[in-house]
């Protein structure tokens, strides 16, 4: 499995000849709410070619719909999935409901080959969803949006090959502190800190967190823009 973080809570997963797309703010549609990027997008549409693309949650640093309106009319043939809200503004971007997937809280789901578990998350959209992603003997688990909450302590996320969370401690997501403790708990062999670097005003230092981890006997490290990495 070959992943590339994409900024933000954004992942690109290749596995199984797919392509799976998590989360994409290609846009500078938050500007207008006095949010400015830091970073540019690594990759073009061109160069984008999902086959699946997966909205966590229906806010606009996820569910970009200047983003996801490009992606369905460049790839008719990519599928998209998330939680009710999100496939309802797929709906209201033109994606028809053939090309949707509703995404239930711990109901598993095969694409192609590859096993998505929609799992809890804490968040201001009471819809939010974290998933576990199956393949190739491999589990990982993206946390998208969250708190800290004793709820996230599942079966299905435990023992995890990696974790992906989010650190930055603001505006719904859990602290580097709480984050730290979640791994923990979780026990991964790998975690990995994501949702810092795109806002000035919502960021985080990471190297903490990849010093906490490694002290409690998990890997981690600094994950670079653009550039993937095999699991």
């Amino acid at each position: 499995m070959q992943i590339t973080w994409m900024s933000q809570g954004s992942f690109l997963f290749e596995t199984e000849g797919q392509r799976i797309l998590v989360d994409p703010y290609m846009s500078d549609f938050l500007e207008t709410k006095g949010l400015k990027r830091m970073v540019e997008y690594p990759l073009a549409f061109e160069e984008l070619k999902p086959d699946m693309l997966v909205c966590t949650h229906d806010h606009l640093d996820h569910l970009d719909p200047e983003t996801v309106e490009r992606i369905g009319k460049m790839y008719p043939e990519c599928v998209m999935t998330g939680p009710v809200s999100c496939c309802d503004h797929f709906s209201e971007l033109g994606i028809s409901k053939e090309r949707q997937i509703k995404m239930t809280r711990f109901e598993t789901f095969d694409f192609k080959g590859i096993k998505i578990t929609p799992v809890f998350a804490k968040h201001s959209d009471p819809e939010a969803v974290g998933i576990v992603i199956e393949t190739e003997g491999k589990k990982v688990y993206l946390t998208g949006d969250s708190e800290y909450d004793d709820r996230l302590f599942v079966d299905e996320v435990k023992n995890c090959d990696l974790v992906l969370i989010c650190i930055n401690g603001r505006l719904g997501n859990m602290t580097l502190e709480e984050a730290l403790t979640t791994v923990k708990a979780i026990k991964p062999k790998q975690a990995l800190p994501m949702h810092y670097g795109l806002f000035a005003e919502n960021t985080a230092d990471p190297a903490p967190f990849v010093t906490g981890c490694k002290t409690s006997g998990i890997d981690s490290f600094e994950m670079e823009l653009g550039k993937g990495f095999e699991l």
